[in-house]
């Protein structure tokens, strides 16, 4: 077995020593002990300290690096845990900004002081609901969190889109725009037998063109509309409405509200 001490592993990787002491007592690495009590790591040690540089120079956190590791290889799950820091970074930031106190946020959209720590530190999922009503209490609207810092992008190339998880299971939405808008574009990305399950409505107008598969639509629990690729629709969101994917196929679907839902 390769013994590396820590002065080889700072050299091999370009870190400070005190870089690898700190990422050991964050809980990222685990070294072994000598005899003589001395610290080294294994060539196996080894893989995973250049891992842990590797997600620390994309940005990733302590938190987030912790679930990639424990998972293995699945990268996605990071990128998930790392949306959460980026949310909860711009919570805070802005209830900071606003001199809105914990406390405050706490009473004004419901939640527990100890579940907005979390949340702020990144370390709880937070649903699209449960955001929205963050967002509401600090007067912006929820695409705030997911858009980038700075002057929004007039232009967004096809694989530069964000994300958004949602409540619903089996459902992704990307956002075709960002910043303030009057519309609120997305890319639905739906699976099989996934919807929205139950009728819901509120203040404005939508738009859906399907680009792919089928989706089903019932509106005021009598008008129904099953529409295929190229088919659109238009009607006020006033109107209780749900929606499924009656396929065995993926669907995918352009959806615009105004003004912006979420």
């Amino acid at each position: 077995m390769i013994k590396y001490f820590i002065g080889d592993i700072a050299k091999i990787l370009k870190v400070s020593t005190s870089t690898i002491r700190f990422w050991e007592r964050e809980g990222l690495i685990k070294s072994k002990r000598s005899k003589g009590r001395f610290r080294f790591f294994d060539e196996g040690d080894l893989n995973i300290i250049r891992k842990v540089k590797e997600l620390k120079d994309k940005g990733y956190k302590s938190e987030a690096i912790k679930e990639i590791l424990k998972i293995g290889k699945d990268e996605e799950i990071g990128k998930e845990a790392l949306n959460r820091e980026r949310i909860g970074d711009k919570i805070k930031r802005l209830r900071q900004r606003n001199r809105v106190s914990v406390k405050e946020l706490s009473k004004k959209a419901g939640f527990s002081i100890s579940f907005l720590n979390q949340v702020e530190q990144g370390k709880t999922n937070l649903s699209i609901v449960n955001l929205k009503r963050i967002a509401n209490a600090l007067n912006v609207n929820t695409l705030y969190f997911f858009s980038a810092e700075g002057k929004p992008r007039e232009l967004i190339r096809a694989g530069e889109r964000k994300s958004i998880f949602m409540d619903i299971k089996g459902v992704r939405m990307e956002l075709l725009a960002e910043g303030d808008t009057a519309m609120e574009p997305h890319m639905f990305y739906i699976e099989p037998r996934a919807g929205s399950e139950e009728f819901y409505c509120h203040k404005g107008e939508e738009f859906i063109f399907v680009l792919s598969g089928k989706l089903k639509i019932i509106i005021e629990g009598k008008i129904e509309h099953i529409l295929g690729p190229g088919d659109s629709l238009y009607f006020n969101s006033s109107r209780p409405h749900k929606w499924i994917n009656p396929t065995d196929n993926m669907t995918v679907v352009i959806w615009i509200n105004t003004p912006p839902t979420f």
